[in-house]
């Protein structure tokens, strides 16, 4: 994205990320192969948005509303055509798009649709592409036969639903025309909302339905329709085998497994099934609806059976479970026990009652404060972006397997790396004594300030991997230490994680377009020069102390943060530890190199205005990179800024990035495919005298050193 262009709002991310990644190669785009990527990207969204708009109103699959697109050279105004197999329904969609939501058709768009409109409703298809219409006019022909015919006019907006009055007017006046023997034409405008809705419902669950044999029962109707009564622990170990934890969606948790109370359930199930309904507290059961017939007399008390719609098991999860494992290791062993269960029909008070019934009903069992905040509904709009955004996983129910470290994390893992990145230590502090303090709530507590204002997918993925990747740096520096040094590595790892959070830029963190990997590939460096100084600050400040104790302190922690961070962005000299520190045969180590550009700022050895040229290293990259610099000289040039993030100002589009930034958007608009991960860009900026950023940075460092 560029860096001039406001941000796109995040249900435009999420609509632009789908049609891309659906509708590639679904959609025909020969004509704009010659386009600029960012123009042939805005076409491509365009055409994607009409298959889209035509997906959402027939229900049809990818290919077929990707074959629906007629967009291109003379398409008169409509950009896609559906008919319906039984050639009653036709669809013709223009459509807008807009990078931030805002898209519009104006008055001469709306006389140009309605222009194409009428040339199809007179079976003149003559002034379109015959290429493009062909496929489409048998059908059309048919359709426009049909005295039941009705023709759907869809005007497809990635921005509000609405039209401006003059090109409403146009719309209407077309329909009123068309419709004066009856109707035949309508209008639907879609917006930004409804392509998102759809999104949402491509990933949401499929609604889980079963039926329940009940005795005993009985029912009531306000506020809603509510059942009580036995049911045989059969159908619901039925229910389990077919839908498994996918029955539990609303729950505040899923089953915990090898528990105590599992365990009980099971024995009471296995060894008394006789007495399973006296000894268990139940299952209780949201749905959408309930619908029951009598097995014998149509009267109270007598059995019933029901079909229950839109399920969800908010509690007595672990007695499902223990119930289908019971049945499925021994199934003869309980064909007569029993088990109450409380079902909620709910239909449409759902949003409203379901919640209140799922968090009063767990309050009476073990249920601890992280499994409430799986009410909230920031962690379902999570979850969606990640899955939307990042295409992974995020898992927030206690009971629910963490994903692997590629496919996502928990919000366990999200919490730690928010209260890491807070901009004080103290949640840090609190995550480093236990998680469980990450989920209070109320003045002072972390979870609102962690989650109150909904975090991206792409800020706690980060934040993420910020932590894991310090996490893994830190394991390595513990290899050269030892005793109280080593311990101060392992005890101090969310707060030396806080302070490469305050070392690197998050400003655009939930940017999606942000060059994040050369900022990941930065961690180890910073996490290297943050120990040695904050083993030295330790021991100077509290010597002797109990290292749980210094680092769950929040004020401690506070002192340490501030006096380690100056001197680190002073880029002095790292301080000698002790010999004590160091393992009896020492391993030869690396000499600690320098962070090139705060060292070269602090230095002062460069003018703001000094000239730099980019030099590609490798053959790969000179190879990748050659033809488009030499398209424009200004694109292998910049010139030096005393600034310690953003010290080059790049002479094509006079914006400021760091080195390896600026080399990571040179092989980003060169299309180096194969480009490396991260990058040494200080080593590719070279001065008038030859000599590259790195290379000056290591002369300063060396008399620095010398010095010293």
């Amino acid at each position: 994205m560029d860096a001039k262009q406001p941000k796109r709002p995040l249900q435009v991310e999420h609509v632009r990320k789908a049609l891309l990644d659906n509708y590639k190669g679904r959609i025909y785009e020969a004509d704009l192969e010659d386009y600029p990527e960012s123009e042939w990207q805005q076409r491509f969204l365009s055409r994607a948005l009409a298959a889209e708009a035509i997906r959402l109103m027939t229900g049809c699959d990818f290919e077929t509303a990707g074959r629906s697109v007629i967009d291109g050279d003379r398409d008169q105004g409509i950009d896609a055509i559906a008919v319906s197999e039984n050639t009653r329904d036709v669809w013709l969609v223009q459509a807008k798009w807009s990078d931030l939501g805002k898209a519009k058709i104006d008055k001469a768009e709306a006389l140009k649709f309605a222009d194409g409109v009428r040339l199809i409703g007179n079976r003149n298809f003559e002034p379109f592409n015959k290429a493009r219409i062909e496929p489409f006019t048998a059908r059309l022909d048919a359709a426009l036969g049909d005295p039941r015919l009705r023709i759907r006019l869809v005007i497809a907006l990635l921005g509000p639903a609405t039209l401006y009055e003059s090109a409403a007017q146009v719309i209407d006046r077309l329909c009123s025309d068309a419709n004066v023997h009856g109707p035949l034409l309508e209008h639907k405008v879609l917006g930004t909302t409804d392509f998102h809705a759809l999104l949402q419902r491509d990933v949401a669950p499929a609604p889980i339905n079963v039926k329940a044999r009940m005795w005993n029962w009985g029912k009531r109707d306000v506020p809603f329709e509510a059942w009580q009564g036995s049911v045989g622990v059969s159908d619901i170990a039925r229910w389990y085998a077919e839908h498994g934890d996918a029955l539990y969606e609303e729950n505040v948790r899923k089953s915990l497994g090898a528990t105590r109370i599992n365990a009980g359930i099971k024995e009471t199930l296995s060894k008394e099934p006789e007495n399973f309904w006296y000894f268990n507290n139940g299952i209780t059961v949201l749905c959408d609806g309930i619908s029951y017939k009598y097995l014998g007399k149509r009267m109270a008390g007598e059995p019933i059976e029901l079909t229950l719609k839109g399920v969800s098991v908010v509690n007595g999860a672990q007695t499902v479970t223990a119930i289908h494992e019971v049945m499925g290791q021994e199934p003869g062993t309980a064909p007569e026990a029993e088990v109450t269960v409380r079902l909620f029909s709910l239909g449409d008070d759902r949003p409203e009652y379901a919640k209140r019934i799922t968090e009063t009903t767990n309050t009476q069992n073990d249920v601890t404060r992280r499994d409430f905040i799986a009410l909230d509904p920031a962690q379902a709009e999570i979850r969606q972006d990640f899955l939307l955004s990042l295409g992974k996983t995020y898992v927030y129910k206690r009971g629910e397997p963490d994903p692997d470290s590629e496919a996502g994390c928990s919000v366990v893992h999200a919490a730690t790396a928010l209260a890491c990145a807070h901009r004080t230590p103290e949640l840090a502090v609190r995550a480093s004594r236990d998680t469980d303090l990450l989920w209070e709530r109320g003045a002072g507590g972390a979870y609102p300030r962690l989650f109150g204002e909904t975090p991206t997918a792409h800020r706690i993925w980060r934040c993420v991997q910020v932590r894991r990747a310090v996490g893994v740096a830190l394991e390595a520096e513990r290899r050269s230490l030892q005793g109280r040094a080593a311990d101060m590595a392992r005890r101090g790892e969310l707060l030396v994680t806080h302070m490469v959070f305050q070392l690197i830029d998050l400003d655009e963190i939930d940017d999606p377009a942000l060059d994040w990997e050369g900022t990941l590939a930065s961690v180890p460096e910073l996490t290297a020069s943050i120990l040695p100084w904050l083993i030295h600050h330790v021991d100077e400040q509290f010597p002797g102390s109990f290292l749980s104790s210094t680092f769950n302190d929040e004020r401690r922690c506070r002192e340490l943060a501030r006096l380690v961070l100056a001197d680190v962005r002073r880029a002095g000299s790292a301080p000698v530890l002790s010999e004590d520190y160091r393992p009896s045969a020492p391993r030869a180590r690396k000499p600690r190199r320098p962070n090139a550009v705060p060292t070269l700022v602090n230095a002062g050895v460069l003018a703001d205005g000094t000239p730099l040229t980019f030099e590609p290293r490798s053959k790969s990259e000179k190879a990748a990179v050659r033809d488009w610099l030499a398209e424009d000289g200004r694109r292998s040039q910049a010139t030096w800024v005393n600034d310690r993030r953003s010290c080059l100002l790049w002479a094509y589009d006079e914006e400021k990035y760091s080195p390896s930034g600026l080399v990571q958007r040179i092989w980003e608009l060169a299309r180096y495919e194969n480009a490396p991960v991260s990058v040494q860009g200080p080593a590719r900026w070279m001065l008038a005298d030859g000599q590259s950023l790195w290379d000056l940075a290591l002369r300063v460092f060396a008399d620095e050193a010398e010095a010293d």
